[in-house]
């Protein structure tokens, strides 16, 4: 991004909305409609899209930017889907990717498959649907959202988001996208993106471990004074800074899979110690500790477990 797209991103996220976007998919087990929070995730969506975000030149830099503020939404499955459909018109439509090394079926231009853990299903215009045949490998197609052919199933998981098992039957293929090596290249840019993500989230989550550092007293003084704590907080800095220097590296598509490995267990690792370090009191549902941490464990796994990805990277 340039530096105007990206203060203008940042202005957005201002400190009166980015509470809000920290909890707009945040939706407790069991519970019903979710009315307010897609009301919200819609209007972040047309800001975001009206400050360019869609044509951002720096991908990285705002993945990065969202991970801060723990936004939740289809922006980076879109970005990754128009990276493949650059001769479709996708508009400002979201997509979300429903892509799986799994086997699908395909018969007179309508498609069959089921997958797990796809993104915002019911808040998309446009499914990105990946499967493998026996003839021709990976296969993209793009179908259009509201068939009903198409039925999906919320999860209830740690996360608490927006993730849903969804399954098409017989669903007309608006446009075919992409080839296995276009795929690949995608994916490796989507994981870059990814790992920015993981970034931004665990500089907020150390963020919010410092500042509660300052405050919180013990003995007389702020708990940050004492130099175990301090030392552990400016030793997770250090990492922080390793880390995101490695995923802005201009070959970081080169090394996809072991930058967002690396990125995924200092998310990890880091909101971790940020629930350590508020106790008891970070697992209040008002506290962001918690959500810090359970946005972390679903997000380090989104493209790939660490292990997974080392093995990629080893070429194993």
């Amino acid at each position: 991004m340039t530096a105007t797209e990206t203060t203008a991103i940042a202005d957005f996220f201002d400190e009166d909305l980015a509470p809000i976007v920290r909890r707009m998919a945040d939706r407790p087990r069991a519970e019903g409609g979710d009315d307010d929070g897609r009301e919200i995730r819609a209007m972040v969506w047309e800001g975001l899209a009206g400050l360019g975000a869609l044509h951002a030149s720096d991908t990285v830099r705002l993945a990065e930017l969202l991970g801060s503020v723990l936004y939740q939404g289809p922006l980076l499955d879109t970005l990754t889907a128009r990276e493949l459909l650059r001769d479709h018109d996708l508009g400002q439509a979201p997509v979300a990717l429903a892509v799986a090394d799994e086997p699908w079926s395909e018969q007179d231009g309508a498609i069959s498959a089921r997958r797990a853990f796809v993104g915002f299903a019911a808040e998309v215009d446009h499914f990105l649907v990946g499967g493998v045949d026996d003839t021709a490998g990976l296969r993209l197609a793009l179908v259009r959202a509201g068939h009903p052919s198409i039925t999906m199933r919320r999860y209830e998981e740690t996360s608490r988001g927006e993730a849903y098992a969804v399954e098409f039957a017989g669903t007309p293929v608006t446009a075919w996208a992409g080839s296995s090596a276009e795929w690949q290249a995608a994916l490796a840019n989507a994981r870059v993106r990814q790992a920015a993500y993981l970034v931004g989230l665990a500089q907020a989550a150390l963020d919010h471990a410092v500042d509660y550092a300052k405050t919180r007293r013990q003995f007389g003084q702020p708990i940050g004074k004492f130099q175990g704590l301090a030392f552990r907080l400016s030793e997770l800095s250090m990492h922080i800074d390793a880390t995101r220097l490695l995923v802005h590296d201009r070959d970081a598509a080169a090394h996809a899979a072991a930058n967002l490995a690396a990125a995924s267990d200092l998310a990890r690792t880091v909101t971790t110690r940020t629930m350590q370090v508020h106790g008891a009191a970070g697992m209040r549902s008002d506290n962001d500790a918690q959500l810090y941490y359970r946005r972390a464990a679903a997000e380090s796994v989104r493209l790939g477990t660490p292990s997974q990805l080392r093995r990629e990277s080893w070429g194993t």
